[in-house]
């Protein structure tokens, strides 16, 4: 069985960062326990650092997980800065650390990226204690600015998703597959509202990218809808040569060019089925990179829709996602 050390960073009288009433060792603390209990459900072994609100040595954090030949530590903070604009989410591995370590980094930083964050501020080096004396791969979050408002309604407004996503991630680094959101049959969000800041860019890029001369207004209508059909179009000629008229209507043979995507995959076909899944209401953060929160969606808009759920998507889940 895989076994990973969840650590709350801080504790007791150690508070952290703290803004105003907001404690750095209580919002550690609470993602701690939701990322450790997704894992559980997954049939992980998950050992905590700390579990209530105790102070817990740094030293003692390192030799639980070295007492326990685990196969991963995570390290759970909150970062914090003078000046109130700075945000953002980061992860830290060990200056000289192992290329595991910072795989699972790399991982966890991207799967975050894709859900929606205020700034990636990508993977960090440095000569940390539990990073430095602990055995095992090892990896810090420091999930947004504690002294960033817009950061911690981040972390508040989409806790959940967070949490499934570090969990899913996780999971992966020690090789087990794991979907900690159950399974939903319906989307993990409402269809975004008129105005949606995500929909003003999609429509921003097919025009800038494909000539749409869409309003840019955030509101998905059926311009909207056939722009996305003609820019995938085009993407189907450009890619495969598949000679479709450039129409905006999804006829048989649009669905015939359709070639499978999957976790891994990049480009401006990924970017597509991303806006395609948006505008459904799936959490997705269209950037063409196919990731561990798009696999999420698309498993989540195939169980939905009665298709297959392999998280690959082929001709079935363009044609559902795109009508």
């Amino acid at each position: 069985m895989a076994t990973i050390v969840i650590d709350a960073g801080h504790g007791g009288y150690d508070a952290g960062a703290v803004n105003g009433s907001r404690y750095e060792k209580n919002d550690n603390l609470r993602m701690a326990l939701a990322v450790g209990k997704r894992l559980e459900n997954c049939g992980i072994k998950v050992i905590y650092t700390r579990s209530n609100d105790t102070f817990i040595p740094l030293l003692e954090r390192s030799r639980i997980s070295n007492n326990n030949n685990v196969d991963l530590f995570a390290s759970f903070h909150r970062n914090s800065a003078t000046s109130p604009t700075a945000r953002g989410v980061e992860t830290i591995v060990y200056t000289n650390a192992s290329a595991k370590s910072r795989q699972a980094a790399s991982d966890l930083q991207k799967a975050l990226a894709d859900v929606g964050i205020q700034s990636d501020r990508g993977v960090k080096t440095g000569n940390l204690s539990v990073l430095r004396e602990t055995n095992a791969p090892a990896l810090l979050l420091e999930l947004g600015f504690i002294s960033n408002d817009r950061d911690n309604q981040l972390f508040d407004s989409r806790f959940d998703a967070y949490a499934d996503t570090i969990a899913a991630s996780l999971a992966q680094s020690v090789g087990v597959n794991c979907n900690p959101g159950g399974g939903t049959t319906t989307p993990p969000t409402t269809p975004p509202s008129s105005g949606d800041a995500t929909i003003r860019n999609i429509q921003q890029t097919l025009n800038s990218r494909y000539g749409a001369g869409l309003t840019v207004d955030g509101i998905w209508g059926p311009n909207s809808k056939k722009a996305l059909i003609r820019a995938l179009q085009t993407e189907l000629n450009l890619t495969y040569g598949a000679g479709l008229s450039v129409d905006g209507i999804w006829g048989p043979k649009t669905t015939a060019a359709v070639r499978n995507v999957r976790q891994g995959a990049r480009g401006n076909i990924v970017y597509l089925l991303q806006a395609a899944l948006y505008v459904k209401g799936y959490r997705t953060t269209p950037d063409g990179i196919f990731g561990t929160n798009t696999d999420r969606q698309v498993r989540d808009f195939q169980r939905a829709n009665g298709l297959s759920v392999d998280g690959i998507a082929g001709k079935s889940t363009f044609t559902k996602a795109f009508n």
